[in-house]
């Protein structure tokens, strides 16, 4: 049997939640694998479906953390693991709910707080956990070339939505979905500042059914809106992100102030935090691309 972690409690943080989800399942591999995590043994392929000693937990409210501290509570066969999703988004109550059990958790028991940042974890938590910080590969960029065998203009678009993560970034090429979203975002992005008055209906229909991929809309518009600032400063093409549609952002450019663009960024990013509370879905994107047409119109050369 493998020794004990040296700590109960670890904080993994990763901008890519995928990428730390796979770190959370890469230590519990290690942690039930009598093989250290092979990846192809009973004991893995239990960890990997619905191991009876593993609990996962999508949001850290207090109602689930009461359960999972029921859930350690109990003895198990070699260990318990709380996999604990969303983290940066635990509120005081939650908090305050789980720091026993983190300062003093039960035998052979290991939390996995999963983040985007430790920043956004409320402190007393973060203190409590090993700080476990999962940064991009080096030369992602030409693996992801390589590998995948695409041209640099995709890997290197591939490489932005990933985050620098292969893995990622095999899993983004491969959803067909997504990609066909992505290139009907960047037109919808074009189009929208090129449009005449306040129509907005359609392209609030295009965000309210991509509503599950949210936060993937939203750093796509952040990124095409950026590359056109950039591009527009610097007249370097090779600092656009989205080199897929470098033509189209560097005619687009220089019909456009900076002062219009670096605001439309901030609303974007303004509205991103909006929708992580609860909200009218559809006002709430409403109001985005009124108040980006609004900037752009009074910033119109």
């Amino acid at each position: 049997m493998m020794p004990l972690p040296e700590t109960s409690a670890y904080l993994i943080t990763c901008s890519r939640p995928g990428a730390a989800k796979r770190a959370a399942d890469a230590i519990l591999l290690k942690l039930y694998c009598k093989k250290g995590g092979c990846g192809n043994c009973p004991d893995c392929a239990r960890v990997k479906n619905a191991h009876p000693d593993i609990m996962r937990l999508d949001a850290p409210k207090v109602d689930t953390l009461r359960e999972a501290i029921s859930f350690v509570s109990i003895k198990p066969e070699r260990y318990k693991a709380v996999v604990i999703e969303n983290a940066d988004d635990m509120n005081a109550a939650a908090a305050n709910c789980i720091l026993k059990t983190l300062e003093q958790p039960p035998e052979n028991t290991v939390f996995l707080l999963l983040a985007r940042s430790r920043s956004g974890v409320p402190p007393t938590v973060a203190s409590r956990c090993a700080a476990v910080r999962i940064s991009a590969e080096d030369g992602a960029e030409e693996k992801i070339k390589s590998v995948l065998g695409v041209d640099a203009a995709t890997a290197h678009v591939l490489f932005d939505l990933s985050g620098g993560f292969f893995e990622e970034a095999c899993e983004i090429y491969r959803d067909e979905a997504f990609m066909r979203m992505r290139a009907e975002l960047l037109e919808m992005c074009e189009k929208l500042l090129r449009q005449k008055g306040f129509a907005v209906s359609r392209y609030a229909d295009f965000i309210e059914s991509n509503k599950d991929r949210l936060s993937a809309l939203f750093c796509i518009m952040q990124s095409y809106y950026r590359d056109m600032l950039v591009y527009k400063k610097t007249k370097t093409p090779e600092l656009i992100i989205n080199r897929d549609a470098a033509d189209k952002i560097m005619k687009a450019a220089p019909d456009f102030t900076s002062g219009a663009l670096s605001n439309i960024i901030s609303i974007i990013l303004e509205s991103e935090r909006r929708f992580l509370a609860p909200v009218n879905f559809r006002l709430a994107a409403e109001k985005m691309l009124f108040c980006i047409l609004e900037e752009n119109a009074k910033w119109k050369k």
